[in-house]
C-alpha cells in the first residue's frame, strides 16, 4: 500500500505537531507548513504528491479560505478545515471552494482523528485518479441544455489561435476546458505552461512563464487576481509581440471581469485583448438534470472495484441543494459519503456530509429549477445577441405573460376563476395577456 502524505498548513506549532501526530496515527505522513507562502512552494514544487491538506484559516500572511481559492482547480485537495472562528459565512465559503470537514478550534480530536482516519482510508483504496482530473473530466458528463452552447465555444476556440478566455464558478471545469482547448488547438503538440496568477504575482514570474510558454499555449488560471502593474506589463507584452513564437493565451477566471473593469480593478484594454474567444461554463444549478449522471460518475472513479448506488431519498437531497463549489463539491461530497459508507452498496441520506441534510443550511439562492434557469438564461442570449437593449419592463412583461397564458390552462382557460384563486385582478391579468411579442 502506498504511503498517504497530507499538507498540514497552520501556524500555531503545538497544535501543527499534534496535528501531525493524529495523522501519523492514522496511519498517514505529514508535512508541516506555517504560512500560506510555505505551503504553496510544497505543493507547487511537486516533491510530495500530497493527498490531503489540513488547512487554518488564521495564516500568518494570508486568510487561509483565500488561500485555498487561490491554488486553482490543479491543486484541488479533499481540505480540513481548522479555524478559530466558527461564523457560518466561514462555513458556507469553505463548502464552497470544496471543503470537506470543518473543525473549530479547540479542536475535539477524537471526532477529528475518527474523520481523518475514514478520508485516509478511502483515499488508500482508491485505485484510479480522484482529485482535480476527475471533477474537471466531469465537466463535459451529461447532456443538459446548458452545455450545448459550452461544445460550440470549445470547438471554436480550437479552431482559432486567438487568446481565449474561460470564465465560470469556483469547481465548474475551467482548468480542465483551458487544458481541452490548448490540446486540440491549432498549437496541441506545442510546448504549454500553466501559470497560477494572484496578488502577488511579480512581473518577473510573468515574463518567465511567457518564455516557457513561448511558441505554445500560456494558461492563466485566475487573470482576474492579477495586480494592475502586472496586467500592465501583460498588456505592453501582447502589443508588442512582433513573433509568431509568442503563446497564445488561454485566461481562466471566476470573477466577472467585465463589472471588475467597470470598478477599476481590471484594465480595460487587458479584458479585451482576452475575450476575443470565450467559454463560458454553466454552474451545476444551472444543469441539475445531469446530476445523477455526475453522481454514478464520480462514485465509479471513486469505488471503481465494486457498484455503488444512490437511494432515491439521497438523490432527493442532492437534487435539492444549490451546489455553490459547482462539481468540485459534488465530487467531494460523494467522497465523504463512501468514507462514511464504505462497506455497503447503497448510499443514503446518513451517508452524505451534514450541512446537505440540514435544511437551514442550505445556501438556496434561487427558488426555481435549474431547467427553468437554464431557458431563461438561453432566452437572454438570444436578446443580447441580436444587439437588442431591451428594457427591464418589456422583459418582465414578456415573463409575466407566458405566466399568465400557462396558468390560464390550468383554469380551462377561465379568467375569472383564476383571478379568485390566485386572488389577483382580472383586469390586470387580461392586460398582461395582451403584451405584444416582439
Amino acid at each position: 500500500m502506498k504511503s498517504t502524505h497530507l499538507l498540514i498548513v497552520e501556524d500555531e506549532h503545538a497544535l501543527a505537531r499534534a496535528l501531525a501526530a493524529t495523522v501519523e496515527q492514522a496511519g498517514a505522513s505529514s508535512d508541516i507548513a506555517a504560512t500560506a507562502t510555505q505551503a504553496r512552494k510544497l505543493l507547487k514544487s511537486g516533491a510530495t504528491a500530497y493527498a490531503a491538506m489540513i488547512l487554518d484559516i488564521g495564516l500568518p500572511d494570508q486568510n487561509g479560505l483565500e488561500f485555498l481559492d487561490s491554488l486553482g482547480e490543479d491543486f484541488d485537495l479533499p481540505t480540513i478545515i481548522v479555524t478559530a472562528h466558527g461564523e457560518i459565512q466561514n462555513t458556507i465559503t469553505a463548502r464552497k471552494l470544496g471543503a470537506v470537514e470543518f473543525f473549530q478550534k479547540p479542536i475535539d480530536f477524537d471526532a477529528f482523528n475518527q474523520s481523518l482516519k475514514r478520508i485516509i482510508s478511502s483515499m488508500q483504496s482508491q485505485k484510479e485518479p480522484t482529485g482535480p482530473q476527475a471533477a474537471d473530466t466531469a465537466a463535459y458528463i451529461g447532456a443538459a441544455r446548458a452545455m450545448r452552447p459550452v461544445f460550440q465555444q470549445i470547438a471554436h476556440c480550437c479552431a482559432s489561435d486567438e487568446p481565449v478566455l474561460v470564465r465560470g464558478e469556483i469547481g465548474s471545469g475551467k482548468s480542465h476546458t483551458a487544458r481541452v482547448i490548448q490540446s486540440y488547438g491549432m498549437r496541441g503538440h506545442e510546448h504549454t505552461c500553466t501559470f497560477v496568477a494572484g496578488p502577488s504575482t511579480t512581473i518577473a514570474e510573468l515574463e518567465e512563464a511567457l518564455a516557457e510558454a513561448e511558441g505554445g499555449a500560456l494558461i492563466m488560471e485566475d487573470v482576474g487576481q492579477l495586480g494592475d502593474t502586472v496586467q500592465a506589463e501583460l498588456v505592453r507584452r501582447i502589443e508588442s509581440q512582433s513573433s509568431s513564437t509568442f503563446p497564445r493565451l488561454i485566461a481562466t477566471t471566476s470573477e466577472d471581469l467585465h463589472q471588475a473593469v467597470k470598478e477599476g480593478h481590471f484594465r480595460s484594454e487587458l479584458f479585451y485583448r482576452l475575450q476575443i474567444l470565450e467559454v463560458r461554463l454553466p454552474p451545476l444549478r444551472h444543469r441539475m438534470e445531469d446530476l445523477p449522471a455526475l453522481v454514478s460518475f464520480f462514485l465509479g472513479q471513486l469505488k471503481n472495484d465494486f457498484h455503488v448506488s444512490v437511494s432515491d431519498a439521497a438523490m432527493d437531497l442532492l437534487l435539492q441543494y444549490d451546489w455553490p463549489g459547482n462539481l468540485r463539491e459534488l465530487h467531494n461530497a460523494m467522497a465523504f459519503a463512501l468514507t462514511v459508507n464504505s462497506e455497503a452498496t447503497v448510499i443514503d441520506t446518513p451517508h452524505l456530509p451534514s450541512h446537505l441534510n440540514t435544511q437551514s443550511d442550505r445556501p438556496r439562492t434561487n427558488p426555481l429549477p435549474g431547467p427553468l434557469l437554464n431557458e431563461m438564461s438561453a432566452w437572454l442570449d438570444q436578446y443580447f445577441e441580436s444587439n437588442k437593449a431591451p428594457s427591464y419592463r418589456e422583459l418582465e412583461d414578456h415573463l409575466e405573460k407566458a405566466l399568465v397564458e400557462q396558468l390560464l390552462e390550468r383554469y380551462n382557460g377561465k379568467l375569472a376563476p383564476m383571478a379568485t384563486a390566485l386572488q389577483a385582478n382580472r383586469s390586470t391579468l387580461r392586460r398582461k395577456l395582451r403584451t405584444k411579442d416582439n
